[in-house]
């Protein structure tokens, strides 16, 4: 009879445990995303998905206006930067948008899509080379630094 107890007590101690670890709650959801490296260059970040995770990591004035800048994005998960600056601009000159790769040139230019606060490039893939965020229209243009 001795035994027998053990193993009950042993098998309500491992249904505890199981239970704990259920009520404690479910890990995060990861990011589900369209695209991954290289295949997300010249591709959108809201479509993809890969705007979810997005932080600016650079901003620089546009010259000539108050309080306004160009933003260069990136997505840890993506791999991948952008250009973003607020709407207005970017859908009266969609083609002054660009995210440029700083050593190689390689850019994406134009805007790629607008909501009713920001427009924003394609993506370009560069998870060890610098990129920065162009805007060549008016007033006066502006950049982020290469980051």
């Amino acid at each position: 009879m001795h035994t027998r107890t053990r193993i009950i007590g042993l098998f309500g101690a491992a249904l505890l445990a199981l239970s704990g670890v259920v009520a404690a709650g479910t890990p995060a959801q990861a990011l589900t995303v369209g695209c991954w490296g290289d295949y997300c260059s010249g591709r959108d970040p809201e479509e993809t998905g890969c705007s979810a995770d997005g932080v600016t990591v650079a901003s620089g004035p546009m010259w000539g206006t108050f309080n306004t800048y160009v933003e260069l994005r990136w997505s840890p998960t993506c791999k991948t930067n952008w250009a973003r600056l607020p709407a207005v601009w970017g859908t009266s000159q969609p083609q002054a948008l660009v995210a440029y790769q700083c050593p190689t040139g390689y850019q994406q230019v134009g805007v790629s899509a607008s909501n009713s606060t920001w427009s924003w490039s394609r993506m370009i893939y560069s998870p060890t080379k610098s990129v920065r965020a162009i805007w060549n229209g008016g007033p006066g243009g502006g950049a982020t630094a290469c980051v």
